[in-house]
């Protein structure tokens, strides 16, 4: 599980971090910066927060 959610957690920040200059570079518009941001968060806590988990 982890080696799945590693690599999806990492991904989804990516997604958080690169729309914001998409946009402040008039390449994507609001609506969308705000799309992507949501989506990323939510991915990037369930994902991270499955693989950070501590079970042993």
């Amino acid at each position: 599980m982890k080696a799945i959610c590693k690599p999806i957690s990492w991904i989804s920040l990516l997604l958080i971090i690169i729309p914001p200059f998409l946009y402040f570079s008039n390449t994507i518009g609001e609506d969308l910066l705000k799309s992507l941001l949501a989506v990323g968060t939510l991915v990037w806590f369930v994902t991270a927060s499955l693989w950070m988990w501590n079970s042993e």
